[in-house]
């Protein structure tokens, strides 16, 4: 991946959020009056920098320069004439450049304000290209011990998660948690096809509340366990529910070293 396929996220989004905000207007608002007749490139080439002109319009103002020298200098009538437009054009010269600062300087905020905004858009962004990633990949070639404690091959306790079994993700990376309009969503790889793009992602959606404890799950990779007990939640059938639907789906590996505690009761 690269910046660009980061940004190619953010910043459509992020002036699309910046243009209806509710909290400023700015971007709504119209451009300045007349602002065609000095800016675009063909005002740049009024600059009095000489070094900014191009050099074949350096060699055409040298030859009218040469030219107006060989007329009548003794005409001071002309010579006045000629002195009045050149004041007035370095007047003319001087308020479309400080109209092209203004104007500059004015864009200059709106770009910061749509990248003030993208800034809070890129922990969504990096999710989104996750997402591409689990789509784009192979679904992952388990180990023969990896498959063992499996739901496919688990039958252990009858395949039922208990307050005090001890669970971890399959193999790391395989899945990823995201917030997706209002809810905690879930999505990994186990199913993919061998064929690219063969079976689309099949998203799993949780409440918010249970987000803290999917993470934990997600974080916890081999060697290490955590009991569904540890996990945060707020109730305990929460959270055997959760590992359960998760060990059902086949992205985790339970292991259950005592006897089951079935002080909670499971429907």
């Amino acid at each position: 991946w690269s910046w660009v396929d980061l940004l190619e996220l953010v910043m459509p989004e992020a002036m699309e959020a910046a243009a209806k905000s509710t909290t400023s207007t700015s971007l709504r608002e119209g451009l300045p009056r007349n602002f065609l007749s000095y800016m675009g490139a063909i005002h740049d080439l009024e600059d009095d920098d000489d070094d900014a002109l191009p050099e074949g319009l350096k060699q055409l103002a040298k030859l009218q320069n040469e030219s107006s020298a060989k007329g009548d200098d003794g005409n001071n009538n002309n010579a006045e004439d000629s002195n009045n437009e050149d004041a007035e054009e370095k007047r003319r010269s001087r308020h479309v450049r400080l109209m092209q600062t203004k104007f500059r300087a004015e864009a200059k905020k709106k770009v910061m304000r749509i990248c003030k905004e993208a800034m809070g858009m890129l922990d969504a962004a990096c999710d989104q290209i996750a997402k591409r990633f689990l789509s784009d990949r192979l679904p992952p070639h388990l180990s023969n011990n990896e498959l063992s404690l499996t739901s496919d091959n688990r039958a252990e306790n009858g395949g039922k998660i208990w307050p005090n079994t001890m669970i971890r993700l399959i193999r790391p990376n395989i899945a990823r948690l995201v917030l997706e309009d209002g809810k905690a969503v879930l999505y990994h790889c186990g199913d993919n096809s061998r064929v690219f793009h063969g079976n689309p992602l099949s998203p799993m959606e949780f409440e918010l509340d249970d987000a803290p404890a999917i993470e934990m799950i997600l974080k916890t990779t081999d060697p290490h366990w955590i009991c569904v007990n540890d996990l945060i939640h707020g109730d305990i059938e929460d959270k055997m529910e959760i590992a359960q639907v998760l060990f059902n789906e086949g992205i985790l590996t339970m292991l259950q070293t005592d006897l089951p505690d079935k002080s909670v009761q499971r429907g």
